[in-house]
């Protein structure tokens, strides 16, 4: 994958306490009919590129938190154009405020379906007194990014701790599923750029059952047309780690949910998932990242029926035949997933972050990205590859341990070639990595690298880092 880079003081200038929303001249115009792309701001057919930190300073304000957006273009995407947007930026409501963390988590989906994409954004952080934890919309137009919309809920409980976006009741209009510390919420749409919304409905899967949810992600699973969604959480009950399954249907998401089991782990916290149809039988598939999850991590695979999932549960890791590296303490293996089709074959992939990876008995947590292919058998350790420092022609940092390469991974075709390109973030040392896709799979040949400063950061480390999948 290219990423154009600009010379000079044009390409840095831009730092985070100058970030603006002005519009950028960069698009055709865009038709009433839903975005292409999911990650498609400005309606010009190529995806963009976003980075959330939570972490980011903002006018001294330690971890008010930031989102980079990097532009695609027809030569891939181009660095000179990217933007940081803060709440401090005109337009988004709120203002950046220490701990906010606004960018924990970034999503992308065209909400109010004008043709351009828009990005969703979590502030959990976020402290009114009467409310805590917030998401903002930032809306995509044909001159990029110009308007931020928020939007909470009252109560005691921490509020859009992550969040989903699909059609869950099938009547065209996207909705968003937000979870917080112990609620689930059902936020109909249709969300507009005033700042409205439809109704909203606590889906807690039944009275007396004591969830803490920790991540919810949302696809096709089924074979209808509405999407479905599933949260990943503790079940205080029986102690113990969960799936609970909303389907979507013409009257919303089917309650109460179906409730599957995960293996044993000591905590939930460190965990990712996605839903992505890996054998290509019809059906979503969920994969579960659970990083602390026994010995070094595994990724647990529930494949997708007719109803929802199937009750085994497959667990891939270090371990399993043929995936790289050897299974050790602490790896964590699973720490984020991203799916996409890495060699042109017409099945998911999924890239595994393993950002406490060391690398052979010198470089101690420098982090490492496995790619797992999908397959008519699903998703195995079958030709899968491993990404690090060692990989040729990636740039290595004078000092690779505890860079944390992995920690935030992302799989996307930005340059329209039918292979996914990886995105890699090292954020213990501000560096982001681009894989070109190739027909064997993302290769560290042409591979390129971004630092913090040249995203508009300013700061050595982003740790917060978040790509939005």
């Amino acid at each position: 994958m290219t990423i154009r880079t600009g010379t000079g003081a044009g390409l840095l200038a831009a730092a985070l306490l100058s970030a603006t929303l002005t519009p950028l001249a960069l698009a055709a115009p865009a038709s009433a009919a839903a975005a292409k792309y999911a990650d498609d701001f400005n309606g010009d057919g190529y995806r963009d590129l976003v980075l959330g930190d939570r972490t980011a300073a903002v006018g001294g304000r330690a971890e008010a938190g930031a989102v980079v957006v990097m532009w695609g273009t027809a030569s891939g995407l181009d660095s000179a154009t990217r933007k940081v947007y803060t709440q401090n930026s005109p337009g988004v409501e709120g203002s950046a405020e220490a701990g906010d963390h606004f960018g924990a988590k970034v999503t992308t989906a065209d909400l109010n379906k004008d043709g351009y994409a828009d990005v969703v954004v979590t502030s959990p952080g976020e402290d009114s007194g009467s409310r805590h934890g917030m998401f903002s919309v930032l809306w995509g137009s044909k001159s990029g990014l110009t308007k931020g919309s928020s939007y909470t809920m009252g109560g005691d409980d921490v509020f859009a701790k992550d969040i989903a976006v699909g059609d869950f009741d099938a009547d065209g209009k996207p909705d968003v599923v937000a979870v917080g510390d112990n609620y689930v919420w059902f936020m109909r749409g249709p969300f507009t750029k005033s700042g409205s919304r439809g109704t909203a409905t606590n889906l807690d899967p039944v009275d007396g059952e004591d969830i803490s949810p920790e991540l919810v992600v949302s696809g096709k699973v089924t074979k209808d047309s509405t999407a479905d969604f599933a949260v990943v959480g503790y079940d205080a009950a029986t102690r113990s780690h969960r799936v609970w399954f909303y389907r979507g249907s013409g009257s919303g998401p089917v309650r109460p949910p179906k409730k599957y089991g995960l293996p044993a782990s000591t905590e939930i916290t460190g965990s990712s998932a996605v839903i992505a149809d890996f054998d290509k039988n019809g059906y979503g598939d969920l994969a579960v990242g659970v990083s602390r999850s026994g010995k070094g991590g595994a990724v647990h695979l529930l494949k997708g029926t007719s109803t929802g999932f199937g009750t085994t549960v497959k667990s891939l890791s270090q371990d399993t035949a043929g995936v790289p590296g050897v299974r050790e303490s602490g790896d964590y293996f699973g720490y984020d997933v991203s799916a996409g089709d890495t060699n042109g074959d017409g099945y998911p992939d999924l890239a595994v972050g393993v950002p406490l990876e060391t690398l052979g008995s010198e470089f101690w947590r420098a982090g490492a990205v496995t790619v797992l292919r999908g397959g008519a058998s699903g998703l195995t350790g079958t030709n899968s590859r491993q990404y690090d420092y060692t990989t040729s022609g990636v740039e290595r940092p004078a000092d690779e341990s505890d860079s944390w390469f992995g920690a935030s991974v992302l799989l996307r075709d930005y340059n329209r070639d039918g292979r996914a390109e990886l995105v890699a973030a090292a954020p213990e040392i501000g560096r982001l990595h681009f894989f070109p896709g190739t027909s064997s799979g993302p290769t560290g040949a042409g591979s390129s690298t971004l630092t913090v400063k040249q995203l508009g950061l300013g700061t050595r480390t982003f740790f917060g880092a978040a790509l939005a999948d």
